[in-house]
């Protein structure tokens, strides 16, 4: 087989693409049918070429003529054929790094599709989140204000308790204890709920 053969038998390889493997042994086997060809036709010439004889006629000439005219036809056919194989195997080549790089653009398509949906259902949970905190961020405003008016009122009762605190009861001189009589008065407290 020539080298400017086997130079265009060659693929470059990309990231997206056909299958390197099944396109690589697709044209190994196109290649072994050009170089058993090209053997063929070789061994045919050569036949042909060593092994006429030094002496032969008109009619044997012509026989020869014609055998090395048919071997140039059988080669030029082998050529012909191994160029369509050539050519039909960098159409399958194409073909199989159009779908490739179809279904990765479907791919890519999809995973865009994904990534917005995702997005956007983080994009709602953080909405969500946010509205939760503000709402515990109220309640626990509303709950500071209810433990100082809890605080107030406690402070209150202590004050009112304070005030009016009995005083020890008055030794008389038999060294009995007077009675006192002190009303206590206590306030419920107010219902927290109330002022809600």
């Amino acid at each position: 087989m020539s080298d400017e053969v086997a130079r265009h038998a060659e693929f470059a390889t990309a990231m997206r693409g056909y299958d390197r493997a099944q396109v690589d042994e697709y044209v190994a086997h196109l290649l072994s049918l050009v170089a058993d060809g090209e053997e063929r036709v070789r061994v045919a010439e050569s036949q042909l070429q060593f092994g006429a004889p030094v002496s032969i006629g008109p009619r044997v000439t012509e026989i020869f003529d014609l055998a090395l005219a048919e071997a140039g036809e059988v080669r030029e056919r082998a050529q012909a054929e191994a160029d369509e194989l050539l050519a039909d195997a960098h159409r399958r080549a194409d073909e199989l790094v159009a779908t490739a790089e179809r279904d990765a653009d479907r791919i890519m398509v999809a995973l865009g599709v994904q990534r917005e949906e995702a997005l956007a259902e983080l994009a709602r949970e953080q909405e969500l989140a946010s509205a939760q905190v503000i709402a515990l961020e109220r309640r626990k405003g509303k709950l500071v204000d209810e433990l100082r008016r809890l605080q107030q009122l406690l402070g209150s009762a202590a004050d009112s308790v304070a005030d009016s605190a009995v005083e020890p009861p008055a030794w008389n001189e038999a060294g009995d204890t007077e009675t006192l009589e002190v009303p206590l008065e206590l306030h419920p407290p107010a219902d927290p709920s109330a002022d809600r």
